[in-house]
């Protein structure tokens, strides 16, 4: 059975936000404390390398937010940050995310929902971080 480990961070995003939470549980425990919020930002964006010339400038928006937010965890990672990382997002932002992710980071993913809680409350999220432990 999985386990989501004490100080876990659980990255909660879609195209244009993302909160993190630390888990604060013990004993096996999903217990969630938020530590920040960020919202997407198109001055900061960084454009992936090849987008089709159909992609809208709200696609775009979303693949250079969810760029940002894999580079932050990258460098968190490679900073010894975090341990455990699991990551709920929306299937296309997770998809974008996951292909962006360093070998550090991705040695520390310990679980990833497809689906989108960024704007839901944080006894919800930890309920469905506890039924993927369960899973």
């Amino acid at each position: 059975m999985l386990r989501i480990p004490r100080d876990a961070w659980i990255r909660v995003a879609d195209g244009g936000s993302a909160r993190l939470f630390r888990n604060v549980g013990s004993g096996g425990q999903v217990r969630l404390h938020q530590e920040e919020a960020m919202a997407l930002d198109p001055a900061e964006g960084v454009m992936p390398a090849a987008l089709p010339s159909e992609v809208h400038a709200r696609e775009m928006d979303e693949a250079s937010f969810a760029r940002q937010l894999a580079q932050r965890i990258n460098h968190d990672a490679l900073h010894d940050r975090y341990r455990h990382l699991v990551i709920a997002a929306d299937p296309q932002t997770l998809g974008q995310i996951r292909a962006q992710l360093n070998e550090q980071a991705r040695a520390r993913v310990v679980a990833e929902v497809p689906r989108n809680y960024t704007n839901t409350t944080r006894e919800e999220i930890e309920r469905a971080v506890a039924k993927v432990v369960e899973q």
